[in-house]
């Protein structure tokens, strides 16, 4: 196994920004690890342990909230607004519709997905009707149908927003990686992993090691070597070649295909629509150290509530149109949305007494500025961030001791992910199942024989599922059989 840095973990990494205060620097979230992962990796006997995660909360600007778990939570000073039965109704039949769909994929989790005609084939009438208004609806026009209230509506606006100003519907059944094993009963868990998502990755180098893989560090490949269409090894940035009848790559489609094989081995077409894939809508991390908790104008509730889960802020449709112009534009998010998490608070061993690590998700975000790059505005951007949370908690400015903006371009540099995309490739539709992330990709093989792909950009998706590379590896046993 090789890798660029001079640590393994990818994406699931803890790094110490501060003394004695650790994050996970890139994903901080573990959810849709399946139970056979886990049990295939004695995840749980080696030690990995996690806090769930409360359902997200969502600051109103008349500081009011509301939770899509419980809308008319009672505990709010301002008496946020009840639902009324048709509201009720209408979240209902959208909770059910979004089930039903998420259920229609879950099955083919741990398997390469079907072709769109075999998955046709055992859908009955209701299901077929579920999914042809998956893949004709846009998720907004779906709650226009079931949702009466523009309140709703609002609450609602930030599914899918990290993908695109309104992707369709079919996107929803990307979180079928969350739900529950049938055959085990078991569902993945969702939540803060203690000691960071490093320490995920450092039980799967153990036992990979264990069994027998040679983990070398600080060793970038340059390019994979092929010859008549079959790949013989690898070469290095620093010359050397590494003979190998099968390569495994775990970079991001266009990474392995643009920049680790030369444009004489690969279809003009494939390369095409290569290049056509959707990495361009990015999202930024804001990580920061603070000695106070978080206030929340809003909260009324009871004290550790709020920091148990997400606070997400910026999730009008107002807010999120505004973010999707200012990424046509080429211009950095002035209103974003913008996720607050505290993972110390559920695992204090990141950090030192009297102290929290805060780690903010910020979306959508334009890959590449118009006219000026991230490193020129990073400062400006998280002022304006900043500011923004303070508006919400009036606390949080002076709480901050250190913090860091992570934007597109560092997200590129730092984990080697085109345009700081760090699914991969983005969630939409268009992007999912049979097309993740082309037909003739979608089974975990490329033309060229013995290169293989294990990544984000592959069926299921991104997130730190371990999902892609247990279906890679099952069909490499295959092929080698």
């Amino acid at each position: 196994m090789l890798e660029r840095r001079s640590f393994i973990g990818g994406a699931a990494i803890t790094q110490e920004l501060w003394p004695g205060h650790k994050f996970s620097t890139c994903a901080h979230l573990m959810h849709g690890v399946h139970p056979k992962i886990f049990a295939d990796f004695h995840l749980m006997e080696e030690g990995l342990a996690w806090a769930e995660v409360a359902p997200t909360l969502y600051p109103q600007n008349d500081n009011t909230y509301c939770s899509l778990n419980s809308l008319d939570t009672p505990n709010n000073r301002l008496a946020a607004k009840r639902l009324t039965v048709d509201e009720r109704n209408g979240a209902e039949s959208y909770e059910i519709f979004k089930t039903k769909l998420r259920r229609l994929f879950s099955p083919y989790r741990l398997h390469p997905p079907p072709t769109l005609e075999k998955f046709k084939l055992k859908l009955n009438l209701n299901d077929e009707s579920i999914f042809n208004k998956a893949i004709t609806t846009k998720i907004w026009d779906l709650q226009n149908e079931l949702l009466p209230s523009q309140y709703q509506k609002d609450a609602y606006a930030s599914e899918g927003a990290d993908v695109s100003r309104n992707p369709f519907a079919l996107h929803i059944a990307y979180n079928s990686i969350d739900d529950q094993d049938k055959e085990s009963g078991y569902s993945p868990p969702q939540g803060f992993v203690r000691g960071g998502m490093g320490a995920l990755s450092r039980i799967l180098a153990k036992q990979a090691k264990e069994a027998g893989v040679e983990i070398q560090v600080d060793t970038e490949v340059d390019k994979i070597l092929i010859n008549k269409q079959k790949v013989v090894g690898v070469k290095l940035t620093d010359g050397t070649e590494i003979e190998s009848a099968i390569i495994i790559s775990n970079l991001d489609p266009k990474r392995t295909f643009l920049n680790l094989i030369s444009p004489e081995n690969l279809n003009p077409n494939l390369t095409s629509r290569i290049k056509k894939l959707i990495t361009h809508v990015s999202c930024m991390k804001l990580l920061a150290v603070i000695n106070e908790l978080p206030q929340w104008k809003c909260w009324d509730g009871p004290d550790e509530r709020p920091h148990q889960g997400a606070v997400r802020l910026n999730v009008s449709r107002l807010c999120v149109n505004s973010a999707y112009n200012d990424l046509e534009a080429g211009r950095p998010p002035r209103n974003p949305v913008i996720s607050v998490n505290l993972p110390s608070f559920n695992d204090p061993t990141l950090t030192q007494p009297g102290y929290q690590t805060a780690s903010i998700w910020i979306f959508p975000a334009p890959a590449k500025l118009r006219n000026k790059t991230w490193d020129h505005v990073r400062e400006d951007i998280a002022e304006n961030l900043i500011d923004q949370i303070t508006k919400h908690a009036p606390n949080f400015r002076r709480s901050i001791q250190n913090y860091v903006l992570r934007t597109p371009l560092d997200l590129e540099r730092e984990n080697n992910l085109t345009d700081g995309c760090i699914w991969h490739i983005q969630h939409n539709g268009e992007q999912l199942f049979w097309n993740r992330p082309l037909p003739e990709l979608s089974c975990y093989r490329s033309p060229i024989k013995g290169l293989y792909l294990c990544g984000a950009g592959q069926h299921p998706g991104g997130e730190v599922s371990g999902i892609p590379g247990h279906n890679a590896a099952h069909e490499i046993i295959k092929d080698l059989s």
